[in-house]
């Protein structure tokens, strides 16, 4: 068995392939072995999209996430911030929560 060929990557690869399954998803998906949804958000998009209140069908988890926050903090209701950003209530109330406990 050998290592992944992606750098800093020490997960074996599957029989006859070069790449472990993540980078191997990763690059179907993406073209890009190291991008992810968790780690791609444009500031400046967020807070254009928190003062239009949508959310556009492209929008990367982190950005959905952060444009829930923001909403949260101008005063929109649990039930409204997930039906702009279309997850459940209960899915705000939980990034809320997670918030408030990394800011104590």
């Amino acid at each position: 068995m050998r290592e992944c060929s992606i750098d800093d990557c020490t997960t074996t690869a599957a029989p006859r392939r070069t790449v472990c399954h993540k980078h191997r998803t990763r690059l179907n998906r993406y073209g890009d072995p190291d991008f992810t949804q968790w780690t791609v958000a444009d500031d400046l998009d967020v807070q254009l999209l928190i003062e239009q209140q949508r959310v556009p069908s492209g929008a990367t988890r982190l950005e959905r996430r952060l444009i829930a926050l923001g909403l949260s903090d101008r005063g929109m209701s649990a039930a409204r911030v997930a039906e702009v950003v279309a997850v459940d209530p209960r899915t705000v109330h939980r990034w809320r929560a997670k918030t408030r406990q990394t800011a104590a």
